[in-house]
């Protein structure tokens, strides 16, 4: 019963915390994610929410981070997997 209420506790204090940033980003930040993560998050997301019209161009990506950074990598394919075309808060 205790993990139950930390459960509910934690999911309170998040959704409380996440309401006072104005955009997914200023909240990644706000929880401290690093800057290559950010970097890569944030490209990812451009991506996706533009894909119809990069899909020919590629996407905003630097493809030598995401060999060589781990975080970039990671943050752009997050990014990629939750922003979409017609969700403009992400950024």
């Amino acid at each position: 019963m205790t993990d139950l209420l930390k459960a509910v506790g934690i999911s309170f204090f998040a959704a409380i915390f996440l309401g006072c940033a104005e955009t997914r980003h200023e909240t990644l930040s706000e929880l401290g994610f690093t800057r290559p993560y950010l970097d890569g998050y944030q490209d990812g997301c451009f991506s996706r929410k533009n894909e119809p019209a990069t899909h020919l161009e590629g996407f905003r990506q630097d493809p030598e981070r995401m060999e060589a950074d781990n975080k970039y990598a990671y943050g752009w394919n997050d990014g990629y997997d939750q922003c979409y075309a017609d969700n403009k808060d992400y950024l």
